[in-house]
């Protein structure tokens, strides 16, 4: 269930023919295809004066597809047919709004519609209107849709599972988020990278609340090496407000780096710092022969990359790894997130017991409490 589309004519906010996503001129397909825009035009689009539609048989990813095989069948096709795919894919999502299809003057904004070239090409006062008319949709003609779904499906999930339950509010979220995920005892997410407050280009650990989950990459971006390594200008920004250096940072995630960022996290308030194996592997050098773009789990911007990383060291070898389990077990001890294992507790209560137990024996004169050093089970239940 969705709020209603807009009832409005788009004619008078601004031109059919850009908001419906088509490119409006052959320059722009030619920008796309290079050489080959002609076949491809002729192929897979109708003209239309001064605007190109795909045809009825191609007017889908599905369909798309099945065409490109056909014509790769056929020898047909002037290049790679992952590209030209991929190219058309990219024209067909290139929409601002969709189509009611039970009223033809109805429509719906187009999730992200401000990453379109259709909407870059827009006036600013066409623009403008359709910002606030998106921000209207999804941010607030659905709140009490959202709110009411929520309070009715989470809590059946919640009780089905003794799991402690993570909600997802990164980046622009809708208003009634927070307030459920408080009421309903659901801890939230942070990753640095996508910082809640609009203010912000990188969040600050130090200051996230207790009930979160907090990370620097997860399952669903790149990892941190990666990251670092995306966006010069960005690196340099984080350099200097996060990490204090007005220096020239490294162009690579040095461990020394990758160490800064881990603590941060670790010491950071909230109830869980979880790390992807890659971000730990990071603060050693010789684990980072691999290069980062291939570290990533999950690209959803790609359908056809999920969930294909394979750790490219063995875990016996890393098992092994005296200086870089020395490294994280520090990290955690200094940050107060640690707690003596079994071993150690049982260790540390013998000793403290036997200390207690040679105190009375020594002032009472009693019977032979400590064999060996060690205090006996019996005994101590006694105590």
């Amino acid at each position: 269930m969705v709020a209603p589309p807009f009832q409005i004519f788009l004619s008078e906010v601004f031109q059919c023919d850009i908001v419906v996503g088509r490119p409006k001129l052959a320059a722009w397909i030619e920008e796309k295809f290079g050489d080959s825009w002609t076949l491809i035009a002729a192929s897979f689009l109708n003209e239309y004066l001064d605007r190109y539609e795909f045809k009825e048989d191609c007017n889908t990813e599905r369909r798309i597809a099945a065409k490109l095989k056909s014509c790769a069948e056929r020898s047909m096709l002037p290049e790679s047919e992952d590209r030209i795919r991929r190219d058309l894919f990219d024209l067909l999502k290139n929409i601002v709004l969709i189509r009611d299809p039970e009223n033809a003057r109805n429509f719906y904004p187009r999730f992200n519609l401000e990453d379109t070239s259709s909407f870059r090409d827009l006036d600013d006062h066409s623009k403008n209107v359709l910002k606030r008319l998106y921000n209207d949709y999804y941010f607030h003609r659905q709140e009490k849709l959202w709110q009411e779904n929520a309070l009715k499906t989470l809590p059946v999930l919640l009780n089905s599972s003794d799991m402690l339950a993570c909600g997802e509010d990164l980046g622009l979220i809708p208003a009634c988020v927070h307030p459920v995920m408080q009421e309903l005892g659901l801890i939230g997410l942070r990753i640095q990278r996508m910082p809640s407050e609009p203010d912000l280009e990188f969040g600050i650990p130090s200051q996230y609340s207790y009930m979160t989950v907090c990370a620097p990459s997860c399952h669903d971006c790149s990892t941190l090496r990666a990251w670092w390594e995306e966006d010069e200008e960005r690196r340099h920004r984080f350099f200097k407000s996060v990490m204090g250096s007005d220096d020239l940072p490294p162009s690579r995630c040095v461990p020394d780096v990758a160490y800064f960022i881990i603590r941060q996290h670790i010491e950071a308030p909230s109830m869980w710092a979880i790390f992807p194996l890659q971000d730990l592997m990071a603060l050693k050098e010789e684990y980072m022969t691999r290069p980062a773009t291939q570290e990533t789990i999950n690209d959803p911007t790609n359908p056809k990359h999920y969930w294909r990383y394979r750790v490219h060291v063995t875990m016996e070898s890393l098992m092994k790894d005296k200086e870089l389990k020395a490294t994280i077990k520090d990290l955690i001890r200094g940050s107060g997130r640690s707690y003596p294992s079994l071993r150690e507790a049982e260790k540390q209560l013998g000793q403290e017991t036997a200390a207690i137990a040679l105190e009375k024996h020594h002032h009472s004169g009693g019977p032979e409490m400590i064999r060996n050093g060690v205090l006996q089970k019996e005994k101590i239940c006694v105590m």
